[in-house]
């Protein structure tokens, strides 16, 4: 291996984790630094080159997946932190009333199955790896804990200390870049104003769907209050002077570098899809002059710092990846091992549907369904708020989904059916199988694990072998 291409310190986990940094110049042509941590079964080692990417060596699978949320976590801690609190509905801890209704509405979006059953439908192993990545963040915060100096800046900014991963940050479905209930909308509310014909004029929809809406429908008290909680805990956390500790308050700066901080999500359910053009392709090593494939991948996420992907090369027994992913999820999602690379783009896809109910005068928490009244699920839960007492809300939920929104004075209840709340459904993370993949067959195989969001998957390999595979799911 040639040191001039390597540039940042190296960790060894021991039991001990070995971090090694390559660089150019002298004065930093090498670093190392060996921490002692808990929890690992042997020696680790982190090499970091230098463009960033750490290159991770583990004698295991559960200490290269614990290395992995370790390092995450030690270069990304604030983006971790902002992920975890939207994942769990806590963001109004720290900002105040104004991230309420975001609360509520991550709170009432939540995977609410058999967490054993939803981690190992991604990986045959999953709900080890996960628990070990889980584990390599908590280490690293509970690190920073007894070295508080190593809290990157926008700790202190806002007064506040990282808090401890569950698996259930991991398996947040909140970046899943689905949003057509939005659209479902807007289009019943034309179809209202306009008739179905019109705007089959005025728009275009693939296999010429039948426009008209249902007579028991009335669209004219449908209002754009009704997904305020569906757009809620999706949108993006921005910071506000007030928002910084007081001893920051006389800095102007301060409130740009917490939004610097943060990576800024393209808003999907903004922007005219029309506009939106990931794009990958791959060609047969018999139109290429090398005589083997090529295969290009170009999602259109957005630019930012952080970004929104992590590069990482991730090497164990049975394991040996690189590329990039989300970095709060173990594994990659667009990369190459040893036998194959792959990509990824997102179409479009019906992936929720909104449901409509007659709600019972007498009891609100009933709904009419098939000819009876049925009892919604009622789940009273507690947000901490900033500058304020606890806050006490109630989640509902029909046998389709969670309630969005109560019409009390129209008796109608509208609940989201989302294929992305079911078994299976976090973004990417069944990439893990993808990791592992040795032939096309087994890629395709690892592809029927991946529901959300829905994607076009592209493979090639070393013999020469190229593939598409489409994948996604809709609600029945």
């Amino acid at each position: 291996m040639n040191n001039s291409c390597w540039s940042r310190p190296r960790i060894t986990l021991t039991f001990f984790l070995l971090l090694i940094g390559f660089g150019t110049s002298q004065a930093y042509a090498q670093q190392r630094e060996t921490l002692r941590v808990e929890s690992l079964i042997s020696p680790v080692e982190i090499v970091t080159d230098r463009w960033g990417i750490s290159h991770i060596y583990a004698e295991n699978e559960h200490d290269l997946f614990f290395a992995q949320g370790y390092d995450a976590a030690r270069n990304r801690l604030f983006q971790f932190e902002v992920w975890r609190r939207q994942a769990t509905g806590t963001v109004a801890e720290i900002l105040g009333e104004r991230e309420l209704t975001r609360d509520i509405g991550a709170r009432l979006h939540q995977f609410r199955g058999d967490l054993t059953t939803e981690l190992n439908h991604y990986h045959d192993r999953g709900e080890d790896i996960v628990m070990a990545f889980v584990d390599g963040i908590n280490a690293y915060i509970t690190h920073t804990e007894r070295h508080p100096d190593l809290l990157p800046i926008e700790f202190e900014l806002l007064g506040i200390t990282p808090g401890h991963w569950t698996p259930e940050v991991v398996i947040s479905r909140h970046n899943g870049l689905v949003s057509n209930v939005t659209q479902e909308l807007n289009t019943a509310r034309a179809v209202a104003l306009l008739g179905p014909d019109a705007v089959k004029e005025l728009n275009y929809y693939y296999g010429d769907p039948d426009l008209t809406l249902d007579p028991a429908i009335d669209v004219s008290i449908m209002n754009d209050d009704i997904l305020n909680l569906y757009r809620a805990h999706r949108r993006n956390v921005e910071f506000l002077p007030e928002d910084v500790a007081l001893a920051y308050r006389g800095d102007p700066t301060a409130v740009d570098q917490l939004a610097q901080a943060l990576p800024s999500e393209l808003d999907m359910q903004h922007r005219d899809y029309e506009s939106i053009g990931s794009n990958n392709w791959v060609v047969s090593g018999s139109r290429t002059l090398t005589g083997m494939p090529i295969m290009a991948n170009d999602p259109h996420r957005a630019q930012s710092s952080p970004s929104l992907r992590y590069w990482v090369h991730l090497v164990a027994p049975g394991w040996n990846v690189i590329g990039g992913g989300e970095p709060v999820l173990p594994g990659v999602s667009i990369g190459h091992n040893e036998y194959g690379a792959w990509g990824l783009t997102v179409f479009g896809q019906d992936n929720e549907d909104l449901r409509v109910y007659k709600t019972n005068p007498d009891n609100p928490n009933q709904y009419h369904h098939l000819g009876r009244w049925e009892d919604m699920t009622v789940i009273e839960d507690e947000i901490s708020v900033k500058g304020q007492g606890p806050v006490v809300i109630e989640l509902k939920y029909t046998r389709h989904g969670p309630v969005l929104y109560e019409d009390e004075e129209n008796h109608v209840a509208y609940a989201l059916e989302a294929a992305w709340l079911d078994y299976g459904s976090a973004p990417y993370l069944a990439s893990l199988r993808m990791d592992q993949a040795q032939t096309w067959e087994e890629f395709r195989e690892a592809c029927s694990y991946s529901r959300i969001p829905s994607e076009n998957m592209v493979w090639a390999d070393r013999t020469g072998t190229i593939g598409y595979q489409a994948v996604g799911v809709s609600p029945i």
